[in-house]
């Protein structure tokens, strides 16, 4: 019998043993997140910022040369972050505007089971209304590993650094900028940007901010090492999407999407990392790919709706030959673009495009660069390349990167690149069909008030979602020819389908490649029961086809019920917008209306000067 015990005492002993010395081998992970910021660093052949602390990081790292963001916002990027699908399969797609997401996409969750205590510190934005409560260990302001009260316990920790977010620059003008330490006239603009000063203010700020941004790298390594973990802990350092200057943040292009990625890994972890450490590593890495680099490199099983592949840690797959790119809005614009890269080529395709790229919005067009260009270009002081931006978008567009880095010359009718451009749409379209892209469903098409996600309402009732992405592509890239089939798509049972079918006359009526509206859009536009965005869209047509006052009349009184989809409409009228001019003055008595909306469209029909925008 005491012999029994001692065997008993002796195996627990073993056993406890074996699984100390499993819970000591596991890595711990940091990831130092930064918000806004292209790859502004000397490591990337940026020479404006001075970032010590991460020139001697990069140094001791795998720096990764093709990293993006998937998204080209923080909330859609920081959605696919936390559940490794693309927002847009999600219905997430929409910046700030939250929908119920299955609750079993949070990758934290996972960890935690694993043994992992997880801390974010302590941005969330996953853009849905439903997150479980109880996603993170301790997600707060004051979040940290260091808090853990088993500190053999391994972490997950999460830190994010807002210094370098938009709202730095988006301070209406140039005043009160002080401790500055980059000269305006020393940077450089990219060919697309006009010379004006308050984009040179602009960019040196930023690159302000990332100096600044060095000091708290600093802070945060300083207190891993103090804290004696950091022979134990890999760290991760990324921005959640491209820099917040003009045609950056928010667009497909690399200004928007690329960021910076460095992973350290400590010397008793290296050999995890499946890759060359420290090296430069050229391979396709999105944000998609996060989370299961995460739990390949802590061997935590890879859930199955995962769909990024991880680039760190053993048995590695072959390297992506593409990354996937989305964005949907600028606020109230709903300007949905999907693209490829392969780090070199690059393919977008934008929806709808009859509207330009440089549709106002009131967040940004706080910041002095884009009301300094937008002012420009309606004085007519911008080059041809410069006024791009404010006509409205080309559907496709194809740009060799390593070319032409700044992504303006648009190579879509190069017969040299057809065959690799035909490639690429396929596998564009085919992938947004195989994974049931949901981004092509307008704003009120998506049952935000339903507690049931869209991403399982359109599978539950089966909805015809390869047929909407098929019509918005079509409609995008219509002709005059092509107008018999737009007017099935406007008789659709389905709205989004006569959604983008509406889309399709307006963009051809925006090149005035057509004279004459389908008839269609009349009976759509004077059916009281159909949908308020595809009625809007109709006026908008009828009024740009031969000054509907009854479709003018209608979107003005839809301003007036504060509906934000129309406030869209109603700057993208232009001077259409005249008649209505003395009614808009008379709203902006109204505060509880967007004040910004309406005075946009007056300094579009001529009758407030700029620089009354943000004089309230």
């Amino acid at each position: 019998m005491i012999l029994y015990k001692k065997n008993i005492f002796f195996l627990l002993l073993v056993i406890f043993c074996i699984s100390s010395k499993a819970q000591e081998d596991k890595p711990n992970i940091l990831w130092l997140v930064v918000e806004d910021m292209s790859p502004y660093l000397s490591t990337y052949g940026n020479h404006y910022t001075t970032t010590p602390t991460l020139n001697d990081f990069a140094k001791k790292s795998v720096v990764f040369t093709n990293a993006f963001s998937n998204g080209a916002q923080c909330s859609p990027a920081r959605s696919t972050l936390i559940s490794s699908i693309y927002a847009p399969m999600l219905a997430t797609d929409l910046h700030r505007e939250k929908r119920a997401v299955p609750k079993e996409f949070y990758y934290p969750k996972y960890l935690k089971d694993a043994g992992y205590y997880c801390s974010n510190n302590s941005k969330t934005d996953y853009n849905a209304n439903n997150g479980p409560k109880n996603i993170w260990t301790a997600s707060n302001k004051k979040a940290s590993y260091i808090n853990r009260e088993d500190k053999s316990e391994p972490f997950f920790s999460v830190f994010n650094y807002n210094g370098t977010h938009t709202k730095r620059i988006a301070t209406k003008n140039t005043k009160q900028r002080d401790s500055r330490t980059i000269a305006l006239d020393s940077v450089k603009l990219p060919p697309y940007l006009p010379d004006v000063a308050e984009i040179r203010d602009d960019i040196a700020w930023h690159y302000d901010a990332v100096n600044e941004m060095d000091g708290w790298i600093k802070s945060k390594l300083d207190e891993l090492e103090a804290s004696g973990e950091a022979e134990n802990t890999i760290v991760f350092f990324y921005s959640d999407h491209g820099g917040c200057l003009p045609r950056g943040k928010a667009y497909l292009y690399d200004t928007g999407t690329r960021v910076p990625l460095m992973v350290r890994f400590p010397e008793k972890y290296r050999h995890l990392a499946g890759v060359k450490t420290p090296s430069t590593n050229n391979n396709l890495v999105g944000f998609v790919d996060f989370a299961p680099t995460i739990f390949n490199l802590l061997d935590v099983d890879i859930p199955d709706f995962m769909m990024g592949q991880p680039f760190l840690g053993k048995n590695l797959p072959e390297p992506k030959s593409e990354i996937f790119l989305y964005r949907a809005n600028q606020e109230q614009n709903y300007i949905p673009s999907r693209a490829l890269t392969t780090g070199r080529y690059k393919l977008i395709w934008n929806f709808n495009c009859a509207y330009p790229n440089g549709t106002r919005q009131s967040y940004q067009w706080q910041m002095p660069s884009y009301q300094g260009w937008d002012n420009a270009n309606m004085k007519g002081e911008v080059n041809e390349l410069q006024s791009i931006f404010w006509k409205p978008t080309e559907a496709l567009e194809f740009f060799d990167t390593k070319t032409d880095p700044y992504e303006v010359k648009n190579l879509i009718d190069s017969e040299e690149h057809q065959d690799l451009i035909a490639t690429m749409k396929t596998k564009l379209l085919d992938m947004m069909k195989k994974e049931k892209d949901l981004g092509l469903y307008p704003w009120s098409m998506r049952n935000r008030k339903n507690i049931i996600p869209f991403y399982n309402y359109v599978r539950e009732t089966q909805q015809p979602v390869s047929s909407v992405i098929d019509a918005a592509a079509f409609s995008s890239t219509a002709k005059e020819k092509d107008i018999p089939k737009l007017k099935t798509y406007l008789k659709s049972k389905q709205s989004a389908i006569r959604y983008w079918g509406t889309i399709g006359i307006l963009q051809l009526l925006e090149r005035k490649l057509i004279h004459e509206i389908p008839e269609e859009i009349n009976n759509n536009f004077n059916n009281e029961d159909e949908n308020i965005e595809v009625r809007l869209l109709s006026a908008e047509v009828l009024i740009k086809h031969h000054q509907n006052p009854v479709a003018l009349k209608y979107i003005l009184s839809k301003v007036k019920d504060n509906h934000f989809i129309a406030y869209a409409v109603l700057q993208n009228l232009g001077n259409h917008a005249k008649p209505i001019e003395k009614d808009l003055i008379k709203l902006l008595e109204n505060k509880k209306l967007n004040q910004f909306y309406l005075k946009s469209a007056l300094i579009n029909t001529g009758y407030m000067p700029y620089e009354e925008l943000w004089k309230f």
